[in-house]
C-alpha cells in the first residue's frame, strides 16, 4: 500500500531536555508543555509565543490539565506535589503536598454543566 509521510506544521524548542506532555487548552488558545527540566511552559496560539515558564516543581513534571475555562492549569511532578496555577497572574494558586510518591497523573473536574 501507499505510505503517508507526515510533516510537522510547526516545531518549537520548548525545553532543554525531555518534553513529557503537550496539551491544548479547551479554548484552543494555549498549549502547555511539561518536562524533565522541572518546568511547565505555556504558549499562546497560533503564534507559539511563550507566555509563562512555571518553575515551582523540584523534579520532572509529568502531567498537566487545564480548567474548563482555560484560566488555570494543574500540574503533577516527581517531587511528590501537585500545583494549581493561575494563568492570568502567572502564579501558584495552590500547592498540594503530602503525596508519598511521584504525582504522575492529574485530573480536574470543574465543569458546571
Amino acid at each position: 500500500g501507499e505510505s503517508l509521510e507526515m510533516r510537522p506544521l510547526r516545531q518549537i524548542q520548548a525545553h532543554s531536555t525531555y518534553a513529557l506532555k503537550c496539551l491544548f487548552s479547551p479554548d484552543s488558545r494555549l498549549l502547555a508543555t511539561t518536562s524533565a527540566d522541572h518546568t511547565v511552559k505555556v504558549w499562546s496560539l497560533p503564534s507559539f509565543k511563550q507566555e509563562h515558564v512555571f518553575g515551582g516543581h523540584q523534579r520532572w513534571v509529568w502531567d498537566c490539565e487545564f480548567s474548563s475555562d482555560s484560566n488555570f492549569l494543574v500540574t503533577g511532578s516527581s517531587d511528590n506535589t501537585a500545583r494549581s496555577w493561575n494563568l492570568a497572574l502567572g502564579d501558584t494558586v495552590c500547592h498540594f503536598n503530602g503525596h508519598h510518591k511521584a504525582v504522575i497523573s492529574v485530573a480536574l473536574c470543574d465543569s458546571t454543566s
